[in-house]
């Protein structure tokens, strides 16, 4: 045991883990430091010293000095995206030394480095919220089990119209908090799919398959749509090789409204999009439908590219 205070008790390896969590979060966001500062290597020595840390060397004037040079750097940033950015990483270097102190302060040196990492994120893409969002769910869906109990041992984060305070209070709510039940969707409609494999009908679609999109991870979920336009966007933004296909396709079980969209840019889901994770029966090929325009294509590739940069999954899945 490293110490105790009150109902609070934290080993060092909890506290390994609380400094690993706040690098990961961290770390996507140097890119935007680097943007601001290319030869300014603090930001990044201080999320360096936080992974140190978490995998196994000693606690030492490294983190501590590290967590103070990258918020200076953050004071000389030439941008407030840089400034959230470098902001992040010094909070991870200082998540080494979250005290076993039941404030609700103390929840910033958990969460802080992922709040900050949004900011600088919806900041570095034109003040969009929707970006914020999803890196928040991204570092939502980082935490592991030891950080999540690390974190209800304090009370919940501090209420603050600060963007930042707004930000954390979000991520600790996803944290603690039981995901809502999602919307069972009544849609009768016709449903479709859009990929680059070539199917024949009867076959089934299934989850656990690689996703078309993003870094290409395990795929939960299969995705379809009852919108006519929406299924040839995602053949044509599909990753592999032939022509983008469009299938007529029937679901084999609950269906629920698609977070991508619905929760983050679309709220109501006028685009009728939606995943499950049961099989879909291939009905038939689709043929003769409007190819997106190019640019627009294009425009969403580039803008998935610069997600991507930071760390941001094209498809939360």
């Amino acid at each position: 045991m490293l110490a105790r205070s009150g109902d609070v008790e934290l080993t060092m390896d909890e506290l390994r883990a609380v400094a690993g969590y706040a690098a990961s979060c961290a770390e996507p966001a140097l890119v935007i430091f680097r943007r601001d500062r290319p030869d300014d290597p603090r930001a990044a020595d201080a999320v360096h010293a936080a992974r140190l840390f978490a995998e196994g060397a000693s606690r030492s004037r490294l983190q501590r000095t590290a967590a103070t040079e990258a918020h200076r750097a953050a004071r000389e940033a030439a941008t407030e995206a840089g400034r959230h950015a470098a902001t992040a990483a010094g909070d991870a270097a200082a998540a080494a030394y979250l005290h076993p102190v039941a404030t609700a302060t103390q929840v910033r040196h958990i969460l802080g480095a992922a709040a900050h990492a949004a900011r600088a994120a919806e900041l570095a893409r034109g003040d969009d919220p929707v970006v914020a969002e999803y890196v928040v769910t991204a570092a939502a869906a980082r935490a592991t089990p030891v950080v999540l109990d690390v974190l209800t041992r304090y009370p919940r984060a501090p209420a603050g119209r600060a963007r930042v305070a707004v930000l954390m209070r979000r991520l600790d709510g996803m944290l603690r908090d039981p995901a809502p039940t999602p919307r069972v969707v009544d849609d009768p409609g016709p449903f479709f799919h859009g990929t680059r494999a070539d199917l024949q009908p009867g076959e089934l679609l299934t989850p656990g398959w690689r996703s078309n999109y993003g870094s290409r991870r395990q795929a939960k979920h299969i995705y379809l749509t009852a919108s006519r336009e929406g299924a040839p966007l995602a053949a044509e933004l599909a990753r592999g090789e032939g022509p983008g296909r469009v299938y007529r396709v029937e679901p084999l079980g609950i269906i629920e409204d698609d977070p991508n969209v619905t929760d983050k840019r679309f709220p109501g889901n006028p685009t009728r999009s939606y995943r499950t994770t049961e099989p879909l029966r291939v009905l038939e090929e689709v043929t003769g439908w409007e190819q997106p325009p190019p640019a627009m294509i294009q425009h969403l590739r580039e803008r998935m590219a610069e997600l991507a940069e930071l760390g941001i999954e094209a498809m939360d899945d």
